[in-house]
């Protein structure tokens, strides 16, 4: 089976086929996120749209810095948070933990025992992180404010907001590098 960084190749060189294979692998998935965040079937159908028409125009993603799925599960995060936005309504946006219960992998499948260990080492990455890092990374990316709405939130200035989410994600990619050596090794 071609590797979803090998099939992220294809397409960047303009193979509909290799898009179409990522479709296939990933559109429940990508649904199901952007279902728990819009919380409207036809919008979460709009936003797979988007996150494939981005896959297919981007070239954004390094598999140097982690795995094609993880990035894809933020990029459809993101995606599905700009259209809550840009609709300007306020709405209760789930923590990370609850958008992505429902993009599973059966656990009987050896992918499924590697999802949950990923979700134990991201757990305790955080966990090893310093409150005022966590709060920050826990802010951005999991509730989906900006760094400015941070900055007003926790009454500190812009650039420490800033200089928190950096190292909090050192900490967490080195963390996770560590995490990785494990699973290959």
């Amino acid at each position: 089976m071609v590797s979803d960084e090998e099939l992220f190749a294809l397409v960047k060189e303009g193979h509909g086929e290799a898009l179409a294979q990522l479709y296939d692998r990933y559109v429940y998935r990508v649904y199901a996120i952007a279902r728990k965040v819009v919380a409207d079937s036809h919008a979460a159908e709009e936003i797979v749209q988007d996150v494939f028409t981005r896959i297919w125009t981007t070239a954004a993603f390094d598999s140097k810095r982690g795995q094609f799925e993880h990035w894809l599960y933020v990029v459809t995060r993101h995606i599905a948070l700009d259209y809550v936005r840009k609709q300007g309504r306020q709405v209760d946006v789930p923590d990370s933990e609850r958008v992505y219960a429902d993009c599973h992998i059966p656990a009987t499948s050896s992918d499924g025992m590697l999802e949950w260990t990923l979700r134990e080492d991201l757990q305790r990455s955080l966990g090893g992180l310093r409150a005022e890092e966590r709060i920050v990374l826990q802010l951005a990316y999991m509730e989906g404010h900006t760094l400015t709405e941070i900055a007003q939130a926790l009454g500190i200035p812009l650039g420490t907001v800033k200089t928190r989410l950096h190292q909090g994600l050192r900490k967490m990619r080195k963390s996770m590098d560590a995490w990785s050596w494990e699973v290959e090794g």
